[in-house]
């Protein structure tokens, strides 16, 4: 039996036979590409997963994707059974697959040689594809953040079977291009899937911490991508960039191009500027004050950082802070039609809340010892609790009901740092595995378990965010969590220690912490992220303060896609505001335009220009922005062909050339920003 599947873009044929279990194809072309069955070794032996295809089903995803199943035993051991799982969209290249193994309960996954046996995906390639690795991972510590990293691979890398992070590996291959992915998260170098090459083949192996030795079926792999387009490595970008807008995630308002607010940066002046708390402002007198500014200016999502809560682990109302159910800031919001947020540490929990007190086993440990409790923004003391347990069921339960009963529509996680727990009771192994097998396998886990825990809310929450803050490094970035929520990128980075400058006692350790251009500039390192993931998952949180100039950078900065403010609006000034509301209000016409489509970039970062396009060519709608570190007067010409309706800040100046496309003039009588909406 062969299964197809076929949408106008490609088609799969599965067999289920060792060298081509199923092929992919470009419909309207010649290209195809056969990968070969999965391996796993079952009870000590080597086991190739071919099959024999018995049954094919499919069901129709919210986002216009339909998943198609296909089962059958294996070939080798007819007592475990293997079910591809395809998803595909009719207008997309890209397809996601994974595999789950299922069967007898005595069949074992084995590690015999010490380590992780199994191989997800194998295809053969040819002398002259041209491969490119693409890294989500890189920690850049000067600027602390994560950044994007394309590098060319070399023949004689490749000759010499170099093993390759990813989780893109692109290829050109005569006048298409491919790729292949998977869906997982950790820095680099630290893998635990990785692409393996020889000369003639590319396999995507399983690394370290992806099962344990002896564990019972059934097993699921990571989820796993492959997509060719008729074209070059650009428009194979631009085509994975599209899936990952619309096809990744189930959840479409993830994906939105929104305006978010949050609270943190008025916390942090509270604290170090004020020498107050980190909490004094968090009451309602306060917050209602910032949504009424946050409205004037366009917010879309009014987010409470830490202190809203009680204590950890309950996560109930502070009621002498906020009154009962944050009553009169919801109903603010309401009125707006803004939505609210609230801050979150998932492995957190009070030493007396409900969870720790019912629950001790769910707690982190590390070589049989756990954490001392320990204060969390001037609340109680708490411990970190594993999510890699029953405690992870616990959470998602506590967040939907949040959900439901406050009407939070935005989660945002902080302060989950990828290692932590080897404990033997929990979910990732047990007293007969190492603790550095638990460790591993924890690691692995812990993104793919966040992952299941946001999906879960967001199918329970209509029109819920789940933001995962990777604002420091020991984060599990990566694939997977983006097919649920989106990642909070940047804070107030870097410290004073990132740039080997002594921490001074009582000084905030954090180097951009002041209005003005250099902290945007920085903020801005990560938009070549752009290409491949679109910026509006990548939230980072701009200054809103006066003077203009700086005002002009931040807004300008935050309209390419990472869409924040920090808190402090009632600091802002009446002219402030305004000049804000202005410029989010054009924003706020073309932000879905904008969100659309990579953005093209002339200059380099912090040069004179640096020049962003972001125009839709499909319906001529977008925006220039460009950034100047000194006067001058620059011309520039859009890729793009616009539509004619304009508006801009002063000093750009625009006529229209023979095919359409707008020139600009830009005219920089100081350092700052311009900007020219189109539509």
């Amino acid at each position: 039996m062969t299964v197809t599947i076929t949408t106008p873009r490609l088609q799969v044929d599965v067999d289920g036979a060792p060298d081509h279990c199923w092929t992919y194809r470009v419909t309207g072309s010649d290209f195809a590409l056969s990968l070969a069955a999965p391996e796993f070794e079952l009870d000590g032996q080597p086991t190739t997963a071919a099959f024999i295809p018995s049954a094919h089903s499919q069901r129709s995803c919210p986002n216009g994707v339909v998943e198609h199943h296909v089962d059958g035993a294996l070939h080798d051991r007819p007592d475990v059974s293997l079910r591809l799982t395809v998803r595909v969209a009719d207008d997309d290249p890209i397809v996601r697959f994974r595999y789950r193994l299922t069967g007898a309960p005595s069949a074992r996954l084995t590690k015999r040689a010490g380590a992780d046996a199994a191989s997800y995906l194998a295809v053969d390639l040819t002398g002259d594809d041209q491969l490119t690795e693409v890294r989500l991972s890189e920690f850049d510590e000067l600027a602390h953040t994560f950044r994007p990293l394309e590098q060319s691979i070399p023949a004689q890398q490749q000759c010499a079977g170099a093993t390759l992070m990813g989780p893109l590996l692109a290829a050109r291959r005569g006048r298409h291009s491919f790729v292949f992915g998977y869906e997982h998260g950790s820095q680099v170098p630290d893998a635990f899937c990785a692409f393996v090459l020889s000369p003639t083949r590319l396999r995507l192996a399983a690394v370290k911490g992806t099962y344990l030795t002896g564990q019972t079926l059934p097993y699921t792999t990571v989820w796993c991508q492959v997509g060719a387009v008729d074209g070059d490595l650009d428009v194979l970008a631009a085509q994975y960039r599209r899936f990952v807008l619309t096809h990744l995630s189930e959840h479409a308002e993830t994906r939105r191009a929104q305006v978010f607010y949050n609270s943190w940066a008025l916390q942090e002046r509270t604290k170090w500027w004020r020498h107050g708390n980190y909490l004094d402002p968090m009451r309602a007198d306060r917050m209602l004050a910032e949504v009424d500014v946050a409205h004037q200016i366009g917010v879309d999502v009014f987010v409470l950082d830490t202190g809203w809560y009680v204590k950890t682990g309950d996560w109930q109302v502070n009621t002498d802070r906020f009154g009962a159910n944050l009553a009169s800031v919801t109903e603010r919001l309401d009125r707006y039609g803004m939505r609210l947020g609230l801050w979150f540490g998932p492995m957190d929990a009070a030493v007396s809340a409900a969870a720790t007190v019912a629950h001790p086993e769910y707690q982190v440990s590390w070589r049989g010892v756990r954490r001392a409790p320990r204060p969390v923004w001037e609340t109680e003391d708490s411990v970190r609790m594993c999510v890699v347990s029953g405690y992870g069921d616990l959470l998602a339960e506590r967040l939907i009901e949040l959900g439901r009963t406050l009407g939070v529509r935005y989660f945002k996680w902080d302060a989950i740092d990828q290692y932590g727990c080897d404990d033997p009771g929990h979910d990732h192994g047990g007293p007969g595995h190492t603790p550095a097998e638990r460790a591993e396998n924890y690691a692995y886990q812990l993104p793919l378990r966040l992952t299941a825990i946001a999906d879960r809310i967001c199918s329970a929450v209509p029109g819920a965010i789940v933001d995962f803050d990777v604002t420091e490094h020991r984060r599990a970035v990566g694939l997977a969590f983006l097919a649920a929520g989106k990642y909070f990128l940047i804070n107030n980075r870097p410290y004073h220690s990132s740039l080997d400058q002594p921490d001074e006692p009582g000084r905030n350790p954090n180097v951009f912490f002041y209005p003005g251009p250099a902290r945007a500039q920085v903020a801005r390192t990560p938009l070549p992220y752009d290409r491949w993931i679109p910026t509006t998952l990548l939230l980072t949180h701009y200054l809103p303060d006066d003077p203009a100039d700086s005002q002009r950078v931040n807004a300008a900065s935050m309209m390419l896609g990472q869409n924040g403010l920090w808190g402090d609006l009632t600091a802002v000034t009446t002219d402030g505001v305004a000049r804000l509301a202005e410029l989010l209000g054009h924003y706020r016409r073309v932000r879905d335009d904008m969100a659309a489509v990579a953005a093209v970039r002339t200059g380099v970062l912090g040069g004179s220009p640096e020049i962003y396009e972001k125009i839709d060519p499909a319906t001529g709608r977008g925006a220039v922005i460009a950034f100047s570190p000194t006067a001058g007067r620059y011309d520039y010409l859009t890729a793009a062909v616009p539509v004619a309706r304009r508006w801009a800040t002063e000093g750009v100046h625009s006529t229209v050339d023979a095919s359409g496309r707008a020139r600009l003039s830009l005219v920089f009588e100081r350092p700052g920003a311009q900007v020219a909406f189109f539509g």
